[in-house]
């Protein structure tokens, strides 16, 4: 995927660094449920307990204080609830050589222990109460939960924590081999989701009536039961993914909400991504109408999703737009484009349709983020930007190009060395540029880290990523064998050498000539 690492960077540092939060105490409450464990006590504990849920910390961590007091509640409410689940703590402060043993690298970090030390796994889910005590009832149930009668049904939709998958089995088809495939996903993916399975004859009528064979249908937290969807693709008994590619499309809301928690899920999709950024409830609630009747036309296409402007506002500029609220923009994630509604006038919502309209139609300028160009180049370094980027690397001669980061200490480090590269072709049919990936967009380049070093064969053939040692005559190697114009960097000094011997060479040879001519005339 093409997606920008520094928009993923931007929009993790801006929630990790959400407005101030008091410094509530990592350490859970003497009075709490949470069980504080050391070496002593951690595999007896742990070996007496079929479910754990263990935070490993340091008392002097930030998100340790955040998660804190959630971690505590969410122990209490499971202690009179659920009491064969247990959340424990780990001071690693004090613990090292305990928590050296998993490996802890990073605080918090969540385990889930299910009645023995090595029966391990990471706790993927939300740091909030809520979370923590669904995931870990979720443990304690199986894979597919059957439900008998409508009645206990309806109660579990009524109060949804998560996507939930139902399958609904026709009278006769309780052995079918898509049963099978059913209960063969929800052991694979119900960590993620509540899958649950019903014959009950009220949504046998209601979504499988004239079918033989069973029906899937997946209800979604804080929608409407009619806003449910329904599997209508061929019978899954054969092909796994069938099942599995309608639950990643449609276990999303249709207008979800994008967070520190959901952000990987969406990105993931690789579909385009419309943002809704608001900055009260109300201006959510006013445009909720218009946003789900574009997310059900459009279900599979565009994911649809309100961002909190208030916590997350500074991801406009990540999407070039600017800090101005309410706003609408739609980043398409396999181009790296981004296309915003105009803010030289307050956002009129009614704007919205027509211009997902004009996206899908590709009616649309993408907006693009680059310095201006300059009116002179006062380096031997090419100083390239975002609107001439294209035009540069495509020529005609090969360009070698670094992607950096103001802030980053390795792209320091190589500048001095970069433009000493510059000057070694100064002259020749080869360009040496650097941009600032911060300041300017780009099209058909892979950013994973700074500097990101590529070269652009003159002929026009496919980039090429260096990633060989970043000293002069390694990279003038590399540009003479991989560029297409093979152009040899030191050509001039080694001809300038050749000169410099052939010069002393001849110089020798007629002093030899004339000191022997002379010596010849002597004897004459």
């Amino acid at each position: 995927m093409q997606f920008s690492i520094k928009a993923i960077a931007a929009i993790m540092a801006v929630i990790s660094n959400i407005t101030s939060i008091n410094a509530e105490e990592a350490i859970a409450p003497e009075d709490s449920a949470v069980v504080k464990l050391t070496e002593a006590t951690f595999n007896d504990f742990i070996n007496n307990n079929p479910y754990v849920l263990a935070e490993f910390f340091a008392p002097w961590c930030g998100h340790c204080k955040r998660l804190g007091p959630e971690f505590a509640s969410a122990a209490d409410t499971l202690n009179e609830s659920d009491p064969n689940i247990k959340l424990a703590q780990i001071d690693c402060t004090e613990e090292r050589d305990l928590c050296s043993s998993f490996e802890i690298r990073g605080y918090p970090t969540m385990k889930v222990f299910k009645g023995d030390a090595s029966a391990i796994s990471d706790y993927p889910g939300q740091r909030d109460s809520n979370a923590i005590i669904n995931y870990m009832r979720k443990l304690t149930l199986p894979a597919v939960q059957v439900f008998e009668t409508a009645k206990e049904l309806d109660e579990k939709l009524e109060k949804l924590a998560e996507s939930f998958i139902l399958q609904i089995l026709p009278e006769g088809t309780e052995s079918q081999a898509s049963n099978e495939t059913f209960y063969q996903i929800a052991n694979k993916y119900s960590e993620a989701f509540t899958f649950a399975s019903t014959s009950d004859k009220k949504f046998v009528d209601q979504y499988a009536k004239s079918s033989k064979t069973p029906a899937y249908v997946i209800f979604r937290k804080g929608e409407e039961l009619s806003d449910a969807s329904v599997y209508k693709g061929k019978s899954i008994d054969s092909d796994f993914e069938l099942l599995v590619d309608f639950i990643d499309v449609e276990s999303k809301p249709l207008f979800g909400e994008i967070n520190g928690q959901t952000y990987q899920a969406y990105t993931s999709s690789n579909l385009p991504l419309a943002y809704y950024f608001y900055s009260t409830e109300e201006e959510r609630s006013d445009v909720e109408p218009i946003i789900k009747k574009l997310a059900k036309k459009y279900r599979g296409e565009v994911n649809f999703v309100g961002l909190d402007a208030v916590q997350f506002g500074m991801h406009a500029q990540n999407l070039n737009m600017e800090e101005k609220f309410p706003l609408f923009v739609i980043h398409d994630l396999e181009s790296n484009k981004k296309y915003g509604i105009d803010q030289s006038n307050d956002l009129d919502n009614n704007d919205i349709t027509q211009f997902v309209q004009k996206f899908k139609a590709g009616k649309l300028e993408p907006i693009v983020k680059s310095e201006p160009v300059p009116e002179s180049q006062d380096s031997s370094v090419f100083h390239l930007v975002g609107t001439e980027h294209d035009a540069i690397v495509k020529s005609g001669k090969d360009v070698f190009v670094k992607y950096y980061a103001p802030w980053c200490g390795h792209c320091k480090k190589l500048a001095p060395i970069f433009e000493e590269l510059s000057e070694l072709y100064t002259g020749k049919d080869v360009i040496v540029a650097e941009i600032d990936h911060t300041l300017n967009d780009v099209e058909g380049v892979t950013i994973e880290g700074y500097p990101t070093l590529v070269l652009f064969p003159a002929d026009g053939s496919e980039p090429i990523y260096y990633d060989d040692a970043r000293s002069l005559e390694a990279m003038a190697d590399f540009i003479k064998e991989k560029g297409s114009l093979k152009i040899d960097a030191f050509a001039d000094e080694e001809d300038a050498v050749v000169e410099s011997e052939t010069a002393v060479e001849s110089s020798t040879v007629e002093k030899v000539e004339q000191t022997e001519e002379a010596e010849a005339h002597d004897e004459l």
